[in-house]
């Protein structure tokens, strides 16, 4: 696992790179339309958009690494930190900016605030930790906190019933023990069918064949047992919403 969070950080580095500079061209070609290629405004607003594009890639970064990894993202705080000081590294070396300690400065800030937050379990516009479960106050149908997944009293019964057993069952230490790279089909695959079922409006037969696909995916790669039960959990659903009699 962590030899791909890393492998991932770097293909993210390379991308926000590429980023950055199109977007420091694409501010220069402004500049010299108006014969400002000299100005101080020109270096801020260069330093804004490598600020921009390293913010970018801390998101990313850390979007990938709770995806992949949910129960024990902060495990991999040290590859998260390591990313962002090899891509500031990358970016101060090809810097010529009067501004260039400002910019120094300003990336640490970044980075390091990106780095706790991330270890606090923190999301800005969110006031809980997504790994913990929290009570929610609704009064009038109004909700007074936000948090990351919100159980609708709307959804049926069976909706919530599939998701929390498809959950239960990629947590399981038979899913955990495959390789990596067949733990992120089942996981990917199983994601979409959460997320069809926690949809204001769900795709009833969409769920059902997705739980099929899966099914017979981990057929082929996990012990029967395991695909009979997503099976089950396929029927189950399927005729609890007349998809069959």
């Amino acid at each position: 696992m962590r030899d791909r969070i890393r492998k991932r950080l770097r293909e993210y580095r390379a991308q926000a790179l590429g980023g950055i500079e199109v977007a420091v061209n694409r501010t220069r070609s402004k500049a010299a339309g108006y014969g400002n290629l000299h100005s101080s405004r020109l270096s801020l607003t260069i330093n804004d958009d490598t600020k921009a594009g390293v913010a970018e890639y801390m998101d990313q970064s850390i979007k990938f690494i709770c995806h992949v990894a949910p129960s024990s993202s902060a495990e991999y705080v040290d590859e998260l930190w390591d990313g962002g000081h090899k891509l500031k590294q990358e970016i101060m070396a090809n810097t010529k900016s009067e501004l260039r300690a400002q910019l120094s400065e300003t990336l640490d800030k970044l980075i390091e605030r990106k780095v706790e937050d991330f270890e606090l379990g923190f999301v800005e516009g969110k006031e809980m930790n997504a790994t913990t479960h929290n009570a929610v106050t609704i009064i009038n149908s109004n909700i007074s906190k936000s948090v990351v997944q919100i159980t609708q009293s709307g959804k049926d019964a069976s909706s919530k019933d599939t998701a929390k057993k498809l959950q239960e069952i990629i947590n399981s230490d038979e899913i955990k023990a495959l390789p990596e790279e067949t733990r992120f089909d089942v996981l990917d695959q199983a994601d979409d069918v959460i997320k069809e079922l926690s949809a204001p409006v769900t795709d009833k037969g969409k769920v059902h064949r997705g739980l099929k696909r899966l099914g017979n995916f981990i057929s082929s790669v996990a012990s029967k047992s395991v695909a009979d039960v997503v099976a089950q959990l396929a029927a189950a659903y399927a005729k609890a919403h007349g998809i069959i009699p």
